[in-house]
């Protein structure tokens, strides 16, 4: 058994010692959806413990099946109600089995996931229950959710990636991580096998790791379209580990100008044959627009940044005394591959570019040597900061 006594002593220090510590609890504001296939009915909780939840209910099911339940605050079901496709992310959604039938509901047992601390389980289901404060029951759900959708994709061997949540992280890294885990989980929960999608568990914890570090909401999504692209149906590959490493040293301005490029090169030719045939160009003013930096001089050392990493197929010229009015931001094949995988694509990188992007990341802190370009010799030093700090 792994250890986990840290993220358990912060838990259970979330709810007074001074609550009753009985195995069953009765939650004020508490409900459930529950059902075969999706959570088609909805009841209250009039109990809940580790082991178990009994539903307020007139719906009968047979005893023995086991369903899909989730469960989340009460008055967000009828939020839901009157807004389906506004649903919120503090719910957690697991297997229950029914064990037994009573007057005024039924009586489950929670089904839980290979590779879920039953420990932990309890003091975060004790949480839940016993808390009152709004933004720590929310907070408790998120944390939760997080750790059940870790042991949906890497099953046993997801205490790596569930130790990252008790102390490895600032709170608010970890609220980054959370926040990257649930916005893949959404996009994962429409695929149709998404009961059968594994992640490798090395990858994961590093990826959530590296992620962990992004607090601007373009990031967040690059890094959860990643986590997607790296869950395969029965199978699990590192196979996106290198693209993991380029993306950490990409910050939110250089994410920005990447992404634009990317967009308006992939709007004009095939994504399963992309040849830079037509440059993409921004004046200064787009540049400052996009990267959200005032600086004029940014624009070129993002973009000469994101040509070391080998996102970008052209190096900016500094050699020139001219004003600039036009910035090349084409990006490289490797840039165009690394962005699709960040935006969900599950194909494994080509061999050629996962080379490529290696020597990119061995060189990107060293200077570079002179290089002639156009009887040019620009003289760029990598400067460029990475998008997250060492512990």
């Amino acid at each position: 058994m792994f250890n986990l006594t840290k993220i358990k002593e912060t838990l259970w220090q979330l709810s007074s010692d001074e609550q009753p510590r009985a195995e069953r609890f009765a939650p004020s504001k508490l409900g459930a959806l529950y059902g075969h296939h999706a959570a088609s009915w909805t009841a209250g909780v009039k109990n809940i413990s580790s082991s178990g939840v009994y539903l307020a209910t007139e719906k009968r099911l047979s005893t023995g099946e086991v369903i899909n339940l989730t469960l989340l605050e009460e008055d967000q079901i009828l939020l839901e109600k009157e807004n389906p496709n506004e649903k919120t992310d503090c719910r957690i959604s697991i297997h229950a089995r029914v064990v037994r039938q009573g007057d005024d509901g039924i009586g489950l047992s929670f089904v839980l996931p290979t590779g879920l601390d039953a420990t932990l389980w309890s003091v975060m289901v004790r949480n839940i229950a016993l808390l009152t404060d709004k933004i720590q029951i929310e907070e408790m759900f998120r944390m939760l959710r997080t750790i059940l959708f870790e042991c949906h994709l890497c099953q046993a061997e997801a205490e790596e990636a569930i130790l990252l949540l008790g102390g490895q992280l600032t709170p608010l890294s970890v609220a980054s991580l959370i926040k990257i885990a649930i916005l893949a989980e959404e996009e994962l929960a429409t695929h149709p096998h998404f009961d059968r999608m594994r992640a490798h568990p090395k990858l994961l914890a590093h990826l959530l790791r590296q992620g962990s570090w992004a607090q601007d909401e373009t990031l967040l999504h690059l890094w959860a379209g990643l986590l997607v692209a790296s869950c395969k149906v029965d199978a699990a590959d590192d196979s996106n580990q290198v693209c993991v490493d380029l993306l950490g040293h990409v910050g939110p301005e250089q994410a920005r100008i990447w992404i634009c490029g990317c967009e308006r090169a992939l709007a004009t030719v095939s994504e399963d044959h992309y040849v830079p045939d037509v440059p993409v160009r921004l004046s200064l003013e787009e540049m400052q627009h996009i990267a959200d930096r005032p600086d004029p001089n940014r624009p070129s050392q993002d973009t000469a940044y994101l040509y070391h990493l080998g996102l970008l197929e052209k190096l900016f010229d500094f050699t020139s005394y001219k004003v600039i009015d036009s910035f090349d931001i084409t990006p490289s094949r490797l840039g165009i591959e690394v962005y699709k995988r960040c935006r969900g694509y599950d194909q494994k990188l080509p061999d050629d570019l996962v080379e490529k992007a290696k020597d990119c990341l061995r060189n990107i802190f060293v200077e570079p040597q002179a290089q002639v370009a156009q009887d040019q010799t620009p003289h760029y030093q990598s400067t460029g900061s990475s998008s997250r700090k060492s512990d």
